[in-house]
């Protein structure tokens, strides 16, 4: 171990195991100068579409984060994401529309609305865990989902309530291109903020709380606090998202913020990876795109008949699918097969093998 200081692999102090990776190993190097090699170059090639759809995958990534910082990493079950979204959403509308306030206000305030909701959502924590709490956010979802569809509905804004495009002092925010550039700043911004949280005082109880709530209570750590505060900080980030959603799609309507959305966000950090960051951007990922690639599918063959009539009842069910695969193959994600990957290459032309027990 003489040289173990000198290996990028090996972390010989507690600041360097603190450090976020990015340029602390060769294979990091590579990758991340290729990514962003891809990601300079891919608004300048890729046509309005595909840029449209990494747009959604970014705003869907970012909600993902903070549902899996609050299931995950926490381990409080929540059922109300769509209904927190609509929140910020619906504020978003309320705020440029009926005010004239600008994005870099309304954001935020998207974000404390979010943080009410949450700390609401999590007082039934104090007494309540897993399917009971879950249903307890699901009832706030249906709370937030009336009071907004009955705003809807008598301010008689039809389909929706209708927001222009956001401006950043002299930029406009109209087209994909520059709304791809902007998100995936946020998605970044909202990736670091989470993974360095989890290093802190307030992530790591969490995580003792997710592992074994009693014994965290026994060491110290007052799990009521930290529950609410989970909710209020998840609430709070899936609320902006749901504001940057409505900004976005110029539109603020109720009937987007169906349980079904939900249902896709458990997807997405089922299938990236429980309590995982790079799990919830691969997980949003595979589950934005899907309905696309199937779209994609069915029209290059051109395939007619129930199919195609029943388009949302086959992706509800591909979703289904999906899920149950990885709970079955893969339990932890897509995170571990991409960490499985990853050191693969990072050893190769060698292999590790497996620890081998030699009989006696």
């Amino acid at each position: 171990m003489k040289h173990a200081g000198k290996s990028p692999y090996l972390k010989t102090s507690y600041a360097k195991d603190m450090v976020i990776e990015a340029f602390d190993t060769p294979f990091r190097k590579k990758s991340t100068v290729l990514g962003l090699i891809v990601w300079g170059l891919f608004p300048f090639i890729a046509g309005n579409y595909s840029i449209h759809i990494v747009n959604l995958i970014a705003i869907a990534a970012i909600g993902a984060l903070a549902l899996n910082l609050l299931c995950g990493n926490a381990g409080l079950l929540s059922l109300g994401h769509a209904g927190f979204m609509a929140s910020g959403a619906f504020t978003t509308a309320i705020l440029s529309v009926n005010f004239g306030m600008p994005i870099w206000v309304v954001l935020p305030a998207a974000g404390l609305v979010g943080a009410l909701f949450g700390f609401v959502a999590g007082l039934p924590s104090l007494r309540l865990k897993g399917m009971y709490l879950g249903l307890s956010t699901l009832a706030i979802h249906y709370v937030i989902v009336y009071i907004f569809s009955e705003y809807q509905f008598y301010g008689k804004f039809g389909f929706g309530i209708p927001i222009k495009d956001p401006q950043i002092g002299p930029l406009t925010l109209s087209s994909d291109r520059t709304w791809y550039f902007i998100l995936c700043f946020l998605v970044w911004l909202v990736g670091i903020f989470i993974k360095n949280l989890l290093r802190s005082r307030p992530g790591r109880a969490w995580v003792a709380i997710h592992n074994r709530d009693i014994a965290a209570e026994v060491i110290g750590i007052h799990i009521g606090y930290y529950k609410v505060l989970a909710f209020v900080v998840a609430t709070s980030i899936t609320a902006m998202a749901g504001g940057l959603y409505a900004y976005y799609t110029n539109v603020a309507t109720i009937d987007e913020y169906s349980f079904s959305m939900t249902i896709s966000y458990l997807a997405m950090i089922i299938v990236g990876g429980m309590g995982s960051v790079l799990g919830s951007l691969m997980g949003a990922f595979l589950i934005t795109s899907l309905p696309f690639m199937l779209m994609y599918f069915i029209d290059y063959f051109e395939i007619t008949g129930l199919i195609k009539d029943y388009f949302f009842a086959i992706q509800t069910g591909l979703f289904g699918m999906v899920i149950i695969f990885f709970l079955l193959v893969e339990p932890l994600g897509l995170s571990e097969i991409w960490r499985r990957i990853r050191v693969y290459f990072q050893l190769w032309p060698f292999r590790l093998r497996p620890l081998q027990v030699t009989k006696r």
